[in-house]
C-alpha cells in the first residue's frame, strides 16, 4: 500500500521545467511519454486574461505544483488563498508537428474552480469561476481533457476562482501526452486509490472484529475509527477525488466537511490512544480538551459558512499539532515505564512526525523539487499498528493454544493411567492362567518321554548293555533339548501376552519359516503316517514378530496333524489374496461344527477335544495365536465339516510400507497406530528411545515417528543417536511431533540441533489421529 500510494504522491519534477512561462518539449517523444506542465508559468493576480490576446509586457511568474498562496509576488508579498487569477503557459511541441495524434490533458482538481482554453478555445470548465464570493461554486473534479489537433504550439490559459480552500491554484500537476498514455495513468492512480480505500475498509472491518473477539482490546475500536477516517480522507484528498468524482457540483461543500469528519476520527481517536497509553493523571486529564477539541472542529466543519470553513479549519488542523506532540511525550512516557505496545506507538508515531515535518518543508520549499507526502504520513503511522494488534491476536492465540495443550496433557495423562492399570490388571490375571495352560500343554509330552525312558533305565540298569545306555541317553538328551526349546519359544510367546503388544518385528521369508516348522513337527507326523504337503509356488516376505508368526504356524499346523485321520495329508499353501498374503492350512480328520468353531473362536475357555490318537490339549493355543493375529492386524478364518476335516486360512498383510512410532504416551501411539494400520501401514511401536533403538538395529523402517518430549532419552537424542549408528544406506524420513509444537511453524530450534536437513517435519500431537496421519503421508515423497 505505501508502494503504491508513493507511486502516486511522489512525483519528482523532469528535467523539461517551464521557464518563463515557456515549456520546450520539441524533445519529447509523445509515442511513449507523457509531459508533465511543471515549472514556472505566467501568472496574473485578480485578471482572467482574455485567451485570444497576447500576454502583456509587464508579467509575473508563478511555480505550478505548490498552491499560490505558499509563494511571494515581486514585492515580496504572499498572496492569500482567496481571490482569482491567470495561469499561462507556452508549450513548443515536438517537430514534426503532433498532427493526426490523439492528444489529451489530465488535468487534477484546480482549486477551485477554472475555466480552460487552449490555442484561444474553451475546452474543459469546472465549477463556477467569478470574481467575487456570491456568484463563485467551487468544483473538485478531476478531468481528462482530449484536445483537437494541434500545431507546433499549445497555448494554454486557465482563469481560477477560490473563495473555499486554503490550498489555491495548480496545485497538482497536469500531465499531457497521447490519449492512451493519459488514460493509462489514471487508470493506475484510480486502481491504487480504490485498492487502498477497499484496504482501509478491510483494516477497519478488521479491528472492530477483534474487538468483538476480545472486549478488553479497547484500542482496537478507536483503530478500527482511525482507519474508517483514513478511508474517508483517501476518498476525498487524494488525487483521484473518488467520491468528488462520484457525485455532481452540488455536493462539492458537503462531501469538504465530509473530509473534515475523516480527519477529526482520525485526530480524536489516534490522539486518545496515545495519550490514555502511559496512564499518567496529567494525560488523563488532556483527554478531556482533546474530547472538547473533536467536538467543537466537528460542529465547525458541519455547520461554518463555506467562506469561512477553509480558514478556520486550517486554523483547527495547526492546532492538532498539539495533540501530536503530546501523544509523543505520552508514548515516551510509556515507552520508558514499559506499558504494552508502547515500543510500537513510539517508533510509528516518530516515523509519522517526521513525515509530517518533511510535508511541512516541501510545502515552504516549493523549489526543492518533490510534492508533499500526504496520506503516506499517516500510513507510516498506522502500519505498526496493524502489526501490533496482530500481534496481540497471536498472544492470545498462543496462550488460548498453551492452555489447551496443557488440558490436553492432563487429560492424556489421566486417560493412560486409568487404562494402564486396567489392562495391567487384565493381563496380569489372564497370562498367569494361560502361561500355566501352555507350559503344562506343551512341555508335558517331551518330558513325560524323558520320564519313561529314565525309568526303563532305572529298572534295566544292569541288564542293558553300554550300546542300549548310550541310545537311551542320547534320547532323553534329545527330549530335554526338544523341552529347553519350547520352554525358549513359549518364554518370547510370554512377551506377547505378559506386557501386551510388545512386538519385536523383522523382515523375513514365510516360506524359511514354514519349512522351519514343517521341520519341527515332521516327527510328529511321521508317527501317525500322516504326509505334509507344501505348496508354495511364491517367495514371500513379510514384516513381523517371526517368533509369534512361528508359534501361530506351529500351533495350527501341530492341531492339524492332531486332529488328522492316521496315514492321512495336512496341505500347506502360500499365496497372495489382493493386499493381503494367506497362508492355508488344510487337514482330513475329525472337523468341526458352527458351534465348535464359534466356541473356539470366543472368549470363553474350553475344554480341548482329544486329538485321533488320543492326544490331549488345553483349548488355549487358538486362542493365543488368534491374539498373536490381531496384534499384527492379520486374520483367522476357520472353515470345517465334520468328519472331513478342517481349513485355517491365516491371513497377515503383505505391506513392507513400515513406520517406527515412538511414543511414551500408551494411548496416543495406539491411537495413530491403528490409523496408520487401516492405511496399510505396518506399525512398529516403542514407548521409549531405548527400546526405538532396539528395533532399529534389527530393521530398518520405511518411516520414524518419535515425540519429542519423552523420559530417558528424548526425541533428540534419539535422532542423534540414531544418525550416529546407521549406515549410509539406511538413510530414512524422520518425523517429530509433540504436544508443545505449535499448529504451524515453531521449528527453529531445529536449526539450533543441527536437524533441519534430517527432521521432514515437526507436527502437533494436537490434531486428530486422521489428520495427522493424512499429515504425515502428505509429506512423505
Amino acid at each position: 500500500m505505501v508502494l503504491g500510494t508513493t507511486s502516486c504522491r511522489f512525483d519528482a519534477y523532469p528535467t523539461l521545467l517551464a521557464k518563463d512561462g515557456v515549456l520546450d518539449a520539441r524533445s519529447a517523444d509523445l509515442s511513449g511519454e507523457t509531459i508533465n506542465f511543471t515549472g514556472k508559468w505566467e501568472f496574473y493576480w485578480n485578471e482572467f486574461l482574455d485567451p485570444k490576446v497576447e500576454s502583456p509586457e509587464n508579467k509575473s511568474y508563478l511555480k505550478v505544483g505548490v498552491p499560490w498562496f505558499s509563494q511571494e509576488n515581486e514585492d515580496g508579498e504572499v498572496y492569500p488563498s482567496f481571490g482569482f487569477a491567470t495561469y499561462r503557459l507556452t508549450v513548443l511541441l515536438p517537430d514534426p508537428p503532433a498532427e493526426n495524434q490523439n492528444l489529451a490533458l489530465l488535468v487534477p482538481v484546480l482549486h477551485s474552480a477554472y475555466k480552460m482554453y487552449v490555442n484561444g478555445e474553451l475546452v474543459a470548465e469546472n465549477g463556477v469561476i467569478s470574481k467575487t464570493e456570491k456568484n463563485y461554486q467551487p468544483s473538485f473534479h478531476v478531468k481528462i481533457i482530449p484536445l483537437k489537433t494541434l500545431s507546433q504550439k499549445l497555448d494554454l490559459v486557465i482563469h481560477i476562482s477560490n473563495f473555499s480552500h486554503k490550498y489555491a491554484g495548480i496545485h497538482g500537476i497536469i500531465r499531457f501526452g497521447k490519449i492512451q498514455n493519459i488514460i493509462s495513468i489514471w487508470n493506475v492512480n484510480f486502481t491504487v486509490s480504490w485498492i487502498l480505500m477497499i484496504f482501509m475498509l478491510l483494516l477497519s472491518i478488521y479491528y472492530a472484529l477483534v474487538y468483538f473477539i476480545n472486549r478488553s482490546e479497547r484500542n482496537a475500536l478507536r483503530m478500527a475509527f482511525v482507519y474508517l477516517g483514513i478511508l474517508i480522507l483517501t476518498s476525498t484528498l487524494i488525487e483521484t477525488r473518488i467520491l468528488f468524482n462520484l457525485f455532481s457540483d452540488e455536493y462539492c461543500v458537503t462531501l469538504f466537511r465530509f473530509s473534515r469528519i475523516g480527519f477529526i476520527l482520525v485526530m480524536y481517536f489516534g490522539a486518545y490512544i496515545l495519550l490514555n497509553m502511559t496512564q499518567v493523571r496529567f494525560f488523563k486529564r488532556m483527554l478531556i480538551f482533546l474530547k472538547l477539541y473533536a467536538l467543537t472542529f466537528l460542529l465547525v466543519a458541519m455547520f461554518t459558512p463555506v467562506s469561512n470553513l477553509a480558514k478556520i479549519s486550517f486554523y483547527f488542523e495547526f492546532l492538532s499539532t498539539i495533540f501530536v506532540v503530546l501523544g509523543l511525550f505520552s508514548v515516551s512516557l510509556a515507552l520508558y515505564f514499559q506499558r504494552k505496545e508502547s515500543r510500537l506507538y513510539f517508533f510509528s508515531l516518530l516515523l509519522a512526525i517526521i513525515g509530517g515535518f518533511i510535508d511541512l518543508f516541501l510545502i515552504s520549499h516549493p523549489s526543492f523539487g518533490y510534492r508533499p507526502l500526504g496520506l503516506v504520513s499517516l500510513y507510516l503511522f498506522i502500519f505498526p499498528q496493524t502489526l501490533g494488534v496482530t500481534f496481540g491476536l497471536v498472544r492470545v492465540y498462543k496462550r488460548s493454544e498453551s492452555l489447551s495443550k496443557e488440558l490436553y496433557k492432563r487429560k492424556e495423562a489421566l486417560e493412560k493411567k486409568v487404562k494402564a492399570r486396567t489392562l495391567e490388571l487384565e493381563k496380569a490375571n489372564r497370562w498367569k492362567a494361560n502361561f500355566v495352560s501352555l507350559i503344562s500343554h506343551d512341555l508335558r509330552s517331551p518330558l513325560n518321554s524323558v520320564n519313561q525312558i529314565l525309568d526303563v533305565i532305572d529298572f534295566s540298569f544292569n541288564e542293558s548293555t553300554e550300546v542300549e545306555k548310550k541310545k537311551f541317553l542320547e534320547i532323553c538328551k534329545t527330549g530335554v533339548t526338544q523341552s529347553l526349546r519350547m520352554l525358549e519359544q513359549l518364554l518370547d510367546v510370554s512377551r506377547f501376552d505378559a506386557f501386551g503388544t510388545k512386538l519385536i518385528q523383522t523382515r523375513f521369508s514365510v516360506n524359511d519359516l514354514l519349512n522351519e516348522i514343517i521341520e519341527s513337527v515332521e516327527p510328529l507326523a511321521t508317527l501317525k503316517g500322516i504326509r505334509i504337503q507344501k505348496d508354495t509356488p511364491i517367495q514371500a516376505e513379510i514384516i513381523a514378530d517371526r517368533t509369534l508368526i512361528g508359534e501361530v504356524f506351529k500351533n495350527i499346523l501341530t492341531n492339524s496333524i492332531k486332529y488328522s485321520y492316521l496315514n492321512s495329508e495336512v496341505w500347506v499353501g502360500v499365496s497372495y489374496k489382493g493386499k493381503w498374503l494367506s497362508v492355508e492350512i488344510r487337514d482330513r480328520g475329525l472337523g468341526m461344527s458352527e458351534e465348535q468353531i464359534h466356541k473356539l473362536t470366543g472368549e470363553e475357555n474350553i475344554k480341548s477335544m482329544p486329538g485321533t490318537a488320543g492326544e490331549r490339549g488345553t483349548g488355549l493355543g487358538l486362542q493365543l495365536c488368534m491374539n498373536i493375529l490381531e496384534a499384527h492386524f492379520g486374520k483367522l478364518r476357520i472353515k470345517s465339516v465334520l468328519g472331513v476335516g478342517s481349513s485355517f486360512e491365516i491371513s497377515l498383510s503383505k505391506s513392507t510400507k513400515s513406520v517406527l512410532l515412538v511414543d511414551d504416551s500408551g494411548n496416543f501411539r495406539s491411537d495413530l497406530a491403528e490409523v496408520m494400520r487401516r492405511n496399510q501401514w505396518i506399525v512398529i511401536e516403542a514407548g521409549n528411545g531405548e527400546e526405538a533403538l532396539s528395533h532399529l538395529s534389527r530393521i530398518t523402517p520405511t518411516l520414524l515417528i518419535t515425540d519429542l518430549q519423552m523420559p530417558g532419552m528424548n526425541g533428540i537424542s534419539l535422532i542423534h543417536e540414531w544418525e550416529g549408528r546407521r549406515h549410509k544406506d539406511q538413510k530414512i524420513p524422520i518425523i517429530l511431533i509433540s504436544s508443545d509444537a505449535p499448529l504451524s511453524g515453531g521449528d527453529k530450534f531445529l536449526e539450533e540441533e543441527g536437524l533441519e536437513s534430517i527432521v521432514s517435519a515437526y507436527l502437533s500431537k494436537m490434531y486428530k489421529a486422521e489428520d495427522l496421519c493424512q499429515q504425515i503421508e502428505f509429506i512423505l515423497p
